[in-house]
């Protein structure tokens, strides 16, 4: 359980309008209501809506303090050896970005722990990291010698640097407070047939839809969207980007189910280690579910690849109000 002193009540909150979907304008509705599962750090109850024309989810009641809900065990930096084997397990992605452009300059925006922009280094790619933890971002310059901007706002460090033959955010675009900005700052910074390349949790997974609030990819409050693919292809693509490829099945998407049918199975996932018991329930559970994930982009999470093809277009909201 929290501490005595996590239990102390929480800071204000700033509201955003609960009528609105802050991801493209449309009615936004309640949706549920979720703690913090992953880690316990506070007591909370957190709002989220579900926006009636686009189907993202969003959180309500942003903490003020939301910093103090990534505590410094969030990154676990690897020693060189160890991002080397985290390198490798990340190759897959570089090669998926590497299918449309084989080389030039490539932003990771949020690297944490390098494991991406260590692997796509080594492919030959020029890598600029975009990285607001200050200790991720020493880790990266100073041990990897990989290029870091610091910054909490990945939309103005785009528009300072030079145009990117490739963009990607693994797991990122969902603690972003202005996530559709970054979208839009993203098909600014790209050049023609450019790549930007993302993962994040799937709102409409089969998960998510079993499991509600308790679903481990909520994980209140850090995550302040859970974006629907439609939602994304259609903002993106007001802002000039195509979409040329989506899936669940992936190795880091079979690696999120997982996650997911695990955390399920635990009364409280902060508490350490899944037990052994449960990581094999979690494995038959997972096997078990595959067919029925892997049907129709049900996984926890999508990867989903766009391309510039012209000149960016003034961007406009994704979805109209109803």
């Amino acid at each position: 359980m929290p501490t005595a002193d996590q239990q102390a009540p929480d800071a204000p909150t700033r509201s955003a309008d609960p009528a609105r979907c802050p991801f493209c304008g449309g009615r936004a509705q309640p949706a549920f209501d979720a703690v913090d599962r992953n880690r316990e750090i506070s007591l909370q109850r957190f709002r989220y809506r579900r926006c009636t024309a686009c189907a993202t989810l969003s959180l309500v009641d942003v903490p003020q303090d939301l910093g103090r809900f990534y505590p410094q065990a969030y990154y676990v930096l690897p020693q060189a050896h160890e991002l080397e084997q985290i390198a490798r397990g990340e190759a897959h992605k570089v090669a998926l970005i590497g299918r449309h452009v084989p080389g030039g300059r490539l932003v990771e925006i949020g690297p944490g722990t390098g494991g991406f922009a260590h692997a796509a280094q080594r492919a030959g790619f020029d890598v600029t990291a975009i990285e607001m933890d200050e200790r991720a971002a020493s880790h990266l310059r100073d041990g990897a010698g990989i290029e870091v901007v610091h910054s909490d706002d990945p939309a103005a460090a785009l528009a300072r640097l030079p145009p990117s033959r490739a963009i990607a955010l693994w797991h990122v675009i969902e603690h972003l407070p202005d996530a559709a900005g970054v979208v839009d700052a993203i098909a600014a910074n790209l050049e023609p047939g450019g790549v930007l390349a993302l993962a994040t949790p799937n709102p409409e997974a089969l998960q998510a839809r079993l499991l509600g609030a308790r679903w481990a990819h909520v994980d209140a409050p850090r995550h302040l969207f859970l974006i629907a693919l439609a939602a994304l292809t259609e903002r993106a693509a007001a802002a000039g980007l195509r979409r040329v490829a989506a899936f669940t099945s992936d190795p880091s998407g079979r690696h999120w189910n997982l996650f997911g049918w695990e955390s399920a199975l635990r009364r409280r996932p902060a508490a350490g280690p899944a037990p052994r018991a449960v990581t094999v329930a979690a494995m038959a559970l997972t096997l078990a579910m595959r067919p029925l994930e892997h049907r129709a982009l049900r996984g926890a999470a999508y990867t989903a690849l766009f391309v510039r093809a012209g000149a960016v277009r003034r961007a406009q909201a994704a979805c109209t109000s109803v």
